[in-house]
């Protein structure tokens, strides 16, 4: 993408103007300085898109603040829930286009880079698309087949609509090697399943970027797995434009080195890296919550002590975590801004607080503070700290 000169402080500007144009200082004092962006899109326009997860309730109006705080601040959306299996197709030949429609149609018309998310998953996948009718698990010939219908209605139903789609979606598991799905099981080779899940989604939406996405890319047997994957799929001729690094990360960890190392090796690849999911844990992690499915909760526990342990600000964030967070925050996007040669886009998973999948993951019922906007779609320190980011950079074209 382009790249936009650093925004400069009212005195370096002032003091740029006097001496090209040979201002005398009363002229400097006179000189109006450039208005600094207000938001996310303007602040990053030059460097990478800037998005966010919606559902239809935003896109149809109904969630009428959201919808605007994404018009004002957005210039990418993701279909969070939308264009999943099980809300497409969450009966044999029974389609349901509806939400995905709006979701994309609301995109379009505002000039939107719009991404479908997600066509091979092995979460909110309906268990009958793995069965015959007798129930019995299918053959990897038939399973494929299954794939290559579900690609072609989907991905093709939005050819030339879409601008870009999760192909495959957490596919690699901790160790680096596949993760055990129904997927997997029934077709029995990964590396198969992945090909044709690539190879459809090329041939059904022929004009359409297309991504691999996964969770924990900075452990570094899984980003081994996903490269050695995209290594395997160059090499067997088949397009795939990008990777996207799930930011379901915490207030300390992973670290900005860890994260920086992801992102240096899937440019390396020479695919576009991309920040999708993004949202920043502020609460308690439960041990027993490790390796829980994204559809598996916890529930609050009704004893009190244990109850305020886990949900510790159930009526607003602190001062003093409302500042953690956005050093947090600013951290990562002064990484961001400076790798922005490699990232095509950073995209926050949903739009507000309240909105927020975190509030129920991995313990439902919860109070979570994991984005930019709180629950009245009003900014947080957060928000100014990200905002700020390309202005303070330190000129390097």
């Amino acid at each position: 993408m382009n790249r936009r000169l650093p925004l400069l402080s009212h005195a370096v500007l002032a003091a740029t103007l006097a001496t090209v144009l040979g201002c005398t200082p009363a002229a400097q004092t006179a000189a109006q300085p450039t208005t600094p962006p207000t938001t996310l899109k303007a602040a990053y326009r030059d460097d990478f898109l800037v998005g966010a997860a919606i559902n239809q309730a935003v896109a149809d109006g109904r969630d009428a603040s959201s919808q605007a705080l994404v018009l004002r601040q957005f210039d990418t959306i993701t279909a969070e829930n939308e264009l999943k299996p099980e809300r497409v197709l969450p009966r044999p030949g029974e389609y349901d286009f509806a939400p995905g429609d709006a979701v994309v149609a609301f995109g379009r018309a505002h000039g939107m880079f719009v991404v479908g998310h997600t066509l091979l998953w092995h979460v909110q996948t309906p268990p009958w698309l793995f069965v015959d009718g007798q129930g019995r698990a299918h053959g990897a010939d038939a399973q494929i087949e299954r794939l290559r219908d579900y690609i072609e209605h989907v991905a093709g139903r939005y050819a030339g609509k879409v601008q870009g789609w999760d192909v495959a979606n957490e596919v690699i598991g901790d160790d680096g090697n596949y993760r055990d799905s129904p997927w997997l099981r029934n077709v029995g080779d990964g590396d198969r399943l992945v090909r044709e899940a690539f190879r459809f989604a090329a041939r059904y939406a022929p004009d359409t970027e297309l991504y691999y996405n996964d969770y924990g890319t900075e452990n570094p047997l899984r980003r081994e797995g996903i490269v050695r994957m995209v290594k395997m799929l160059q090499a067997d001729g088949l397009r795939i434009d990008g990777i996207g690094m799930q930011g379901h990360w915490g207030i300390d960890s992973p670290s900005i080195a860890e994260i920086e190392q992801s992102i240096d090796a899937f440019a390396a690849l020479g695919v576009k890296v991309m920040i999708t999911e993004l949202d920043i844990d502020v609460l308690p992690h439960p041990p027993v919550a490790d390796g829980m499915r994204a559809d598996e909760h916890l529930q609050l526990p009704d004893d009190p002590v244990q109850r305020q342990r886990l949900d510790p600000w159930p009526q607003g964030l602190p001062a003093d975590m409302q500042d953690r967070l956005a050093r947090r925050y600013a951290d990562l996007f002064a990484l961001f801004h400076r790798k922005r040669a490699a990232i095509s886009r950073v995209t926050f998973w949903n739009v507000h607080d309240g909105a927020s999948w975190k509030n129920d993951f991995p313990v439902r019922g919860r109070t979570n503070y994991p984005l930019l906007f709180d629950r009245n779609a009003q900014p947080k320190p957060a928000f100014e700290a990200v905002l700020a980011i390309p202005a303070q950079a330190a000129p390097d074209r």
